[in-house]
């Protein structure tokens, strides 16, 4: 099955055009550039280089940082949080403009020893600020600055762009597997099958609306619900919600919130929750989905289109959607 899998994969890749499967090809797996991805990226960095810094100080001469020292732990704070304000920014830049820019693995190479360079820079003026140059000039302080940064920073960005390959490939195993079994079969007077595009207008997936739940805008990704034999996996596209809902805006799917679209075949009912109004889908797995009111009235017509076609339809099995709970 799974080696059905990697020659359907194989054989989609070579349909496509050279140029964007050479792009495809080079490119940093998607997840490296969702906002909760860099942010943890972040965080675990700074997790790596407290233990690098335990173990490395105590068998350096030259290294002035140290949490066990109370005359130095101050300045290991300040220089800390001067580092990790680099990285936060680096990532925040990175993070606005990936939809401007293909990070390639040579781009995001690039970028990671921008990083370095900025930190260990700092480190070595911050130690010419405040410790002084006693174990050599400030030329040799640099550059073993810039071989401790690499150092510390090489091991955590490998682990995390290796495991945002593993998950980026799961996903696509997971998606090919759905696509095999698809049927152009359907119940409603939506189409049956919803075609998604990225950013650059390249077809990513195929899903039957009978198996589509729900939406969730993240950053410039869409996360996409879907059910496969029974299991509800998800896809992140990258793309812009605006642009999802317009293409989408003759099939079953409704925008029901700023970073929220639903498939209406799929709603079970809609409750209140205190002022809020709350979307209950027809999966256990799938937690209550707000509904803002400024796309209440949208969801509702969708809504209405859709009992109608089921009422009208000779074939139709599904029952009509309860509109709202009081």
């Amino acid at each position: 099955m799974y080696f059905q899998l990697i020659l359907r994969y194989l054989h989609r890749n070579s349909s496509r055009k050279y140029m964007t499967k050479l792009n495809k090809n080079i490119e940093i797996p998607k997840f490296i550039l969702n906002k909760q991805y860099l942010v943890g990226s972040v965080l675990f960095v700074l997790t790596f280089s407290i233990l690098f810094m335990a173990i490395y100080a105590p068998f350096s001469n030259t290294a002035w940082f140290s949490i066990y020292s109370m005359d130095k732990l101050g300045m290991t704070v300040a220089f800390y949080l001067v580092a990790l304000s680099i990285m936060f920014i680096s990532k925040l830049i990175m993070h606005s403009i990936q939809d401007r820019i293909s990070f390639t693995y040579a781009k995001y190479i690039f970028w990671i020893m921008g990083e370095v360079v900025a930190i260990s820079l700092f480190y070595t003026y911050f130690t010419w600020l405040f410790v002084g140059t006693p174990n050599g000039p400030i030329y040799i302080i640099a550059l073993r600055a810039f071989i401790c940064t690499l150092l510390i920073l090489l091991l955590p960005y490998t682990i995390l762009t290796l495991y945002a390959a593993y998950k980026s490939k799961t996903e696509e195993l997971q998606m090919l597997q759905y696509e095999m079994g698809l049927t152009n079969e359907s119940n409603t007077v939506y189409p049956s099958l919803i075609h998604l595009h990225d950013y650059n207008g390249t077809l990513k997936l195929t899903i039957n609306s009978d198996s589509l739940y729900y939406m969730e805008s993240q950053d410039n990704y869409i996360k996409i619900f879907y059910e496969n034999n029974g299991k509800l996996c998800s896809y992140m596209l990258r793309s812009r919600t605006k642009t999802i809902e317009e293409n989408l805006a003759e099939t079953s799917m409704v925008r029901c919130q700023r970073s929220y679209l639903v498939n209406v075949m799929k709603i079970n009912h809609i409750k209140k929750g205190g002022k809020m109004r709350y979307i209950v889908l027809s999966h256990d797995d799938i937690k209550p989905i707000p509904v803002s009111k400024n796309y209440f009235k949208n969801l509702i017509t969708k809504i209405d289109k859709y009992n109608i076609s089921v009422l009208h339809s000779a074939t139709a099995q599904p029952e009509p959607i309860v509109a709202a709970e009081e």
